[in-house]
């Protein structure tokens, strides 16, 4: 816990003065009203960090990592034991500091009195919204036990999802990464000595010629600045795809990249249907549902969708009907089995089936994925190679003609 500086004022109208350690200053307030004193100054104490802490500040707690924690919490409440006593075994057996010092002031905050929901919430950037909101409706319903295991089952296939789409990506990223560098190196420090002979030669030169070697002279002269502009656009392209306008254009354009786009489709409605499934599973009212499986979906333009059509059943109107305007993004299949499930009271199980489909569906795409893009790859590389061999080769071969 942080440490805070107080100066507070007895019932005599002294000053009492100390440093103590609290989860908020609101928290030493209420401590030091409760002992009769009015505090006048509260403020942080600014401690020196360590190195160490400032890698685990800026470190991650991983998905498998809560995970993990979710399954033990699961059998140790299963077992008996106490939620706060439940929540220290956890931190303190867990290898991630960050994640171990987290559990430790959650555990704090139940001993205190405080919801775990509520002790959860206090930290967005590790537990989500859909996280905490099924930790909150199992503990109003009594059934916390139950609906951290359909959490941890939720996030299980999700994590299988990402890996199994990260998978799939690493050779083809790999494979243009080691191009881009080759390729920088050659232009840089190859070629160039290969284009110096065609200029002594001050012969009439083919058009594909005269472009390789401009661009080779650009690189050969300004290289050092041709690869800080290059690290600055990726930097800056990476900081524009998280702006407002950037995600908009940018997961507008995913939607519609030929090969890419259906994948990204299945994996949006696959999170969409199995949190959706989990979260009406849970006793979570279908609105609240909605609105809270909106957050899972990476695309915004799911986002949005998702969002108004929670606000379109709140005032009555059918589950599917807001998905139905949008085909492009939730194909029948979706809307069709959400009708059928809202008719015959069982949308949970429904959609569990329509999340194990896409799933599937994802997985054999998945598989496929690096075989269908390695040779597009080849043909790229095939194609570069060549444009660089006509316009190196042909002045030689013009040349040989002439003399002969």
């Amino acid at each position: 816990m942080p440490d805070y500086s107080y100066t507070a004022r007895n019932k005599t109208g002294a000053v009492e003065r100390d440093v103590v350690s609290a989860l908020s200053e609101h928290a030493i307030a209420e401590m030091l009203r409760e002992r009769g004193l009015v505090p006048t100054a509260i403020n942080p104490v600014r401690q020196r960090i360590s190195f160490s802490e400032v890698l685990e500040s800026i470190s991650r707690v991983k998905l498998l990592d809560k995970i993990t924690f979710l399954k033990n919490l699961s059998v140790m409440m299963k077992a008996g034991l106490p939620l706060a006593r439940s929540l220290k075994i956890l931190a303190a057996q867990t290898a991630n500091k960050k994640f171990g010092k987290i559990l430790s002031e959650i555990a704090r905050c139940v001993e205190s009195g405080t919801t775990l929901a509520d002790s959860m919430a206090r930290y967005p950037r590790v537990f989500s919204p859909v996280f905490v909101s099924m930790v909150r409706v199992g503990e109003i319903g009594g059934n916390l036990e139950q609906n951290l295991l359909y959490l941890g089952d939720q996030m299980q296939r999700d994590y299988d999802l990402i890996s199994k789409a990260r998978g799939a990506l690493t050779y083809p990223i790999v494979v243009l990464i080691a191009l881009g560098i080759v390729g920088f190196l050659m232009f840089t420090f190859v070629l160039p000595k290969l284009t110096a002979t065609f200029k002594d030669l001050n012969a009439e030169l083919p058009l594909m010629t005269r472009v390789v070697i401009r661009v080779v002279d650009v690189f050969a002269n300004y290289g050092v600045i041709v690869l800080f502009v290059l690290v600055f656009l990726v930097f800056g392209f990476l900081y524009w795809r998280k702006t407002e306008s950037g995600r908009k254009v940018v997961h507008k354009v995913i939607l519609h990249v030929p090969l890419f786009s259906g994948i990204v489709k299945k994996i949006n409605l696959a999170r969409f249907v199995r949190v959706l499934s989990s979260l009406i599973k849970s006793g979570m009212p279908i609105v609240q549902a909605l609105e809270t499986s909106a957050y899972v979906v990476g695309n915004i333009y799911y986002q949005k969708v998702i969002a108004d059509s929670a606000s379109k059943v709140k005032i009555g109107s059918p589950l599917a009907s807001g998905f139905r305007k949008y085909p492009k993004l939730f194909p029948s299949l979706v809307v069709e089995m959400m009708e059928v499930g809202e008719e015959s009271g069982t949308t949970d199980q429904v959609l569990n089936e329509v999340a194990n489909f896409f799933e599937s569906e994802v997985d054999q795409t998945m598989k496929n994925l690096s075989s269908i893009l390695e040779p597009v790859i080849m043909m790229v590389i095939g194609a570069v190679v060549g444009f660089l061999a006509v316009a190196l080769v042909s002045p030689i071969y013009n040349l040989t003609q002439n003399i002969g």
